[in-house]
């Protein structure tokens, strides 16, 4: 998992992302994430959006961070951390989006099946410590989806996110000190609509 970075290997990061040609090691491996990775996450995902649909709209590429400390919760640590990883990430899934490259979410999410089986996130009650229930739903949502799309791709069905057991559950992770069960199951449904999106048609 990336650790905190000097600005150096920062921008080395940064040009490798822009070139297509490599990944930094943004992997989710069954432990707290750290605050730049989790900004990282949240800023390629929200860049390659971007990036596509300026693509889509014929557009001249512009991919300004904005709000470099969207999704960001203080229980994430550091928000300095966090923003500097949201600006890479952007700018990375920007450069993909744009340029109609393949989504690179399962390697930045470190979610490939062989990685990370369903639930896994949840089995540490020190992972998602503090978070709200809204951004635990949305995280285990979109990680979730993302295995289910890359999955359906590599096995050749047809995409159906609401067919996957998972969506109609739409519970991992859920605890009852979350409070209304029915909210977070919605939360987590919409968001692993969006990942399983992302990983499969992403994978064009």
């Amino acid at each position: 998992m990336l650790r905190v970075i000097n600005t150096a290997a920062l921008s080395l990061a940064i040009a490798l992302a822009f070139g297509g040609s490599a990944v930094a090691d943004h992997k989710y491996r069954g432990g707290p994430v750290e605050a730049q990775d989790h900004g990282y996450e949240h800023g390629y995902s929200n860049g390659f959006h971007q990036g596509a649909t300026d693509r889509e709209r014929h557009n001249k590429p512009k991919p300004e961070v904005r709000d470099s400390d969207a999704g960001y919760e203080k229980q994430m640590g550091d928000k300095d951390h966090y923003k500097e990883g949201f600006k890479s990430g952007f700018i990375a899934g920007y450069d993909d989006g744009f340029n109609n490259r393949p989504g690179r979410f399962s390697e930045i999410y470190g979610t490939n099946s062989a990685d990370r089986a369903r639930g896994t996130a949840d089995r540490s009650d020190d992972i998602y410590s503090g978070w709200s229930a809204s951004h635990v739903a949305s995280d285990l949502g979109y990680r979730d989806g993302l295995v289910a799309g890359q999955s359906d791709y590599q096995r050749h069905l047809d995409p159906r996110p609401e067919a996957q057991r998972d969506f109609r559950d739409g519970d991992d992770g859920y605890r009852p000190t979350y409070g209304d069960r029915l909210v977070y199951q919605q939360q987590y449904r919409d968001a692993f609509v969006q990942g399983y999106r992302d990983s499969y048609a992403g994978r064009r």
